[in-house]
C-alpha cells in the first residue's frame, strides 16, 4: 500500500491506497507523528481505501498519539474528512466524538474536499479553483 502524507497549502492529506504491503503499519505511525508535527493552520484529508494491518504495538502507539496529541492537533486542525469505503453513521458519531473540531466520514472524495473547502483558509479554495 502506498501510504504518504502530504502538505499543500493548508490541505494535510493522508493517503493510503491498495493493495497492502508489509511497511504500511510503520508508515502510518511515522505520519500520524508527523500530522502532530503541524503548526501552521490546516484542514485534514484522510483517504485511506483499505484496512492498515498494524501490529499490537502499532495499536498502542497509535492511541498514544492520540491521547498525547489531540490537544496539540485540535489547537491547529480547522477540519477533518476521512474518505472510507464503509463510511456510515456509525463511524461518523465515533470520528467526531474523538476530536472537537468539525469531522466528515465519507465514502466520497469530492464531498471530502467540499467539505473541507468549507473550512479552510482563503489559500487552499483558491489553490482548487474555488
Amino acid at each position: 500500500m502506498a501510504i504518504s502524507l502530504q502538505r499543500n497549502g493548508s490541505l494535510v492529506a493522508l493517503l493510503a491506497q491498495p493493495p497492502s504491503g508489509p511497511s504500511d503499519g510503520g508508515l502510518y505511525i511515522e505520519a500520524l507523528a508527523a500530522i502532530s508535527s503541524q503548526q501552521a493552520p490546516f484542514v485534514l484529508l484522510v483517504d485511506i481505501r483499505s484496512e492498515i494491518d498494524l501490529t499490537p504495538e502499532q495499536r498502542k502507539a497509535q492511541n498514544l498519539w492520540y491521547k498525547a496529541d489531540r490537544e496539540k492537533i485540535e489547537a491547529a486542525c480547522l477540519a477533518c474528512a476521512l474518505v472510507r469505503p464503509a463510511a456510515d453513521e456509525a463511524m461518523q458519531r465515533v470520528w467526531q466524538g474523538l476530536f472537537g473540531f468539525p469531522v466528515l466520514v465519507t465514502s466520497s472524495r469530492a464531498d471530502a474536499d467540499a467539505f473541507l473547502d468549507k473550512y479552510a483558509p482563503k489559500e487552499f479554495a483558491d489553490d482548487h479553483g474555488r
